[in-house]
């Protein structure tokens, strides 16, 4: 069968010959200091193009896309030109071919190769902007028959070639080696144990190191590039915002190298990173907007910011991506030393305000960098312009630039230099998330010292250093100590949760803190120590997860449901059994002998079983939590879990804990639900069956809470929209959330009191009664001194 084809493909190039005419003429590109001049030629396939080197430095020009050049491999001179010297390219394939220089890639240009009438040239891959049209019959027989013959080289080779994992190169070793060598190790890592590998291999190699530009910046390019090809628009979640944006950068680069088609499922990717407006959402639609830029050769800023406006949501952060690569990649010719207000000038004149922000927010990077501007100078700038949306970017842009210092007093004195507060909270604002966002060595203290450089916004910067931490998921150590002797135990519990609270509660760093106290304390001096001290805020805000995490240590170690339930109760509302109970079906899970579906309403066993009532009770209330930590926050998974239970006091006492987990996982940086929906906060239960619904109403008020920011007239209202017959289901849970949010009594009160009718004060207060009885079992004088 393939001596057939070979000879049927000799017959077709034997009757079919290509036609080459030979042209004199040549076309000249210099490469200067300052790009490629000019940037865009026309040329017919015969014609030569030289390629001069008129820099001081070495150049090398060669097709898209960078790093790879596999655009139109034949367009690269596989070396470096030096000054004064010149390559000469004669291209054979017509089409619209974007190049770049790959020692400068901010360098770019567009070769045009356009065929004169009557000619037949080689059809090599072209850009969409070359019409086929008029592609010969010779043509498409000839790349059917090429098709054909890729085919069955694959189908031979996959015979042959196994996939083999190698051993990662020393980090070291990889550091110091060419960026072929480099670029060689990474495309092994790729095609043996996967192109996130990859990533996973420059992230870890080069963490805490610069890459804007560069060879960091280049390989981060090459990942991109290789998850791509890999899986296509699937793989962008592997992509992180590390080293400049690169990876996005070159993963787009490569998704648009022929036509901005995809943009659609660009954007549709990277929606399912995380909710609407989240980090990794916006840097993945801010490498968008490099993409677009890209793919417009840096050369019309109008059409490429058109271009981000096709997008759905998301189009401020495609924007701010179009004007960094224009900064970084267009020709100096572009800009005007003379208007430092320039793009963004001439853009409020045609679009007025539309683009002014993000436009602001780049202008820094351009004065400085291109324009040599001093940071004075640039404040200047900034503080004269008449625009208010490109002042508030460009002061922004001012805390990022001082952020690459690394040095926490010269960000703090050089936002001071602005002399507006305002705009010094935003510059301080700006630089301690850009410390996180770059992970500059010691990002995370540093962080809080620039903060607290402005205390009129310290709750506020912090506030957005902790999202960034969460929503970029940047791993934070935490330094817990042991118990030293003849140390108070309870000051020990206090400054470890401390710690976490400091941080803004993360799960992740509350789950260290209990493994640290459990080794110290155990599990029963630990609620011992929280009980007394839970007028303590570190200990009062998050107590209830770390009793969570403490009863699953001691489950582990005991084995019993029922001796470790003998050394819990209601302390922290009851963390101590939910735990418990995670642990418990966390271990049977993994039995063969164990069903799940089958075996769920048999755990708690019977009344009798339990020493007091409410054990046995609050067993049902954690097993819809261990329901939830089992199916991974599956909540209709764990709603039928629930409904194997046949007492429907308990069924719905299970309800509880699956609805307080999912309503609660807003504020969890770890494990989210994705039942919950930022844009409709009265999801999931509008889209549950009647049976569940009351249970689910009555807890997503705690929703409501968190989403308000626990402004509880906001609240309020929200209740009041929810179906009538469970409105007082929802103004109860807004007392009894009053017991979880403060220690303040006559906070508590007068919150009640914000409620809009008699009736639903009444709940609010008995929600508040009953979470204080619950909380504080046996300290009746909190009940009456409320209710005085």
């Amino acid at each position: 069968m393939l001596k057939f084809v070979l000879i049927l493909i000799s017959s077709i190039v034997f009757l079919f010959p290509i036609k080459i005419f030979a042209h004199s003429e040549t076309q000249i590109i210099e490469m200067t200091p300052d790009g490629f001049k000019p940037q865009e030629v026309s040329v017919d396939p015969n014609q030569s193009v030289i390629f001069l080197n008129k820099d001081q430095s070495s150049r090398w020009p060669a097709s898209n896309t960078h790093p790879t050049h596999e655009l139109y491999s034949e367009f690269d001179p596989k070396k470096i030109i030096a000054p004064g010297e010149s390559w000469v390219f004669k291209p054979t394939k017509k089409g619209v071919w974007k190049f770049h220089d790959h020692l400068y890639p901010h360098y770019r240009g567009v070769l045009s190769v356009v065929s004169e009438e009557g000619e037949q040239v080689e059809q090599g891959e072209s850009s969409p902007e070359v019409s086929q049209k008029n592609e010969s019959v010779v043509e498409k027989v000839r790349n059917f028959v090429s098709n054909i013959l890729a085919k069955i080289k694959n189908v031979f080779n996959s015979k042959s070639t196994t996939q083999t994992k190698i051993i990662l190169p020393n980090k070291e070793n990889f550091k110091k080696s060419s960026y072929e060598k480099q670029e060689e190790e990474l495309r092994k890592i790729g095609k043996s144990q996967g192109a996130s590998k990859s990533w996973e291999y420059i992230q870890t190699t080069f963490k805490g190191e610069g890459g804007s530009t560069g060879a960091i910046h280049d390989l981060a390019h090459l990942s991109g590039l290789l998850l791509y090809e890999e899986k296509g628009f699937e793989n962008i979640k592997n992509c992180t915002s590390d080293f400049a944006f690169g990876c996005y950068h070159g993963f787009l680069d490569k998704a648009f190298a022929k036509s901005l088609n995809d943009l659609d499922k660009a954007e549709e990717a990277c929606l399912k990173l995380g909710r609407k407006n989240s980090g990794p959402v916006a840097s993945c639609i801010h490498g968008i907007g490099h993409g677009v830029a890209s793919y417009h050769s840096t050369i019309d800023l109008e059409k490429a910011l058109y271009d981000c406006r096709k997008l759905s949501s998301g189009n401020q952060y495609c924007f701010d991506g179009v004007f960094m690569e224009f900064i970084r990649s267009a020709s100096s010719s572009f800009f005007k030393a003379t208007d430092p207000y320039y793009p963004c000038d001439k853009l409020e004149e045609n679009f007025a305000y539309a683009y002014s922000f993000e436009c602001g927010r780049n202008q820094p990077s351009l004065l400085m960098g291109r324009f040599k501007m001093g940071f004075d100078e640039v404040i200047g700038v900034c503080s004269n312009s008449p625009s208010q949306p490109f002042k508030e970017g460009c002061f922004d842009s001012l805390g990022f630039s001082l952020a690459g210092t690394g040095d926490v007093r010269q960000i703090i004195d050089g936002c001071q230099k602005i002399g507006i507060d305002e705009y010094i909270s935003k510059c301080i604002k700006a630089g301690a998330g850009e410390l996180v966002f770059q992970e500059v060595p010691g990002w995370f203290e540093k962080s809080k010292e620039v903060c607290s450089g402005f205390p009129q916004t310290q709750t506020e910067c912090l506030e957005n250093v902790n999202r960034l931490i969460r929503e970029y998921n940047k791993k934070v150590t935490f330094n817990f100590k042991n118990l030293q002797v003849g140390e108070d135990p309870a000051n020990y519990v206090r400054d470890q949760l401390k710690v976490c609270y400091d941080l803004g509660g993360r799960d992740s760093c509350y789950r260290e803190a209990a493994g640290a106290l459990y080794e110290n304390l155990g599990l029963s001096k630990n609620l011992e120590i929280f009980k007394a001290n839970e007028e303590y805020p570190q200990v009062y805000a998050r107590c209830h997860e770390v009793t969570h995490y403490l009863s699953r240590l001691e489950y582990e170690k005991l084995g019993s449901i029922a001796k470790v339930y003998s050394q819990c109760d209601s302390t922290c509302h009851g963390g101590c059994y939910h735990g418990t109970l995670e642990a418990y079906l966390k271990e049977k899970k993994g039995e063969k002998a164990f069903n799940l579906q089958k075996d769920f309403a048999k755990v708690c066993g019977s009344e009798r079983d339990y020493q007091k009532p409410i054990e046995y009770n609050e067993c049902f209330h954690g097993l819809g939590h261990a329901a939830m930590f089992v199916t991974e926050m599956e909540l209709f998974d764990s709603l039928k879990l629930c409904d194997t239970i046949k007492d429907q006091k308990l069924k719905e006492r299970c309800y509880t804990g699956i609805f307080m987990e999912n309503s609660s996982s807003s504020t969890s940086f770890d494990h989210k639900s994705i039942y919950i929906k930022e844009d409709d906060p009265f999801y999931p239960c509008n889209a549950l069956e009647e049976k569940h619904q009351a249970v689910c109403w009555q807890y997503q008020s705690s929703y409501f809470a968190i989403i308000s920011s626990q402004d509880w007239r906001k609240v309020a209202q929200l209740c009041l929209k929810i179906p009538e017959k469970y409105q007082e289901r929802c103004f109860r849970t807004i007392g009894t959330n009053q017991v979880g949010f403060t220690a303040s009594l006559m906070t508590m009160k007068n919150d009640c009191g914000l409620m809009p009718s008699p009736r639903f004060k009444d709940n609010c207060i008995t929600g508040v009664v009953s979470s204080l009885a619950y909380r504080f079992v046996g300290d009746t004088q909190k009940m009456i001194d409320f209710c005085l």
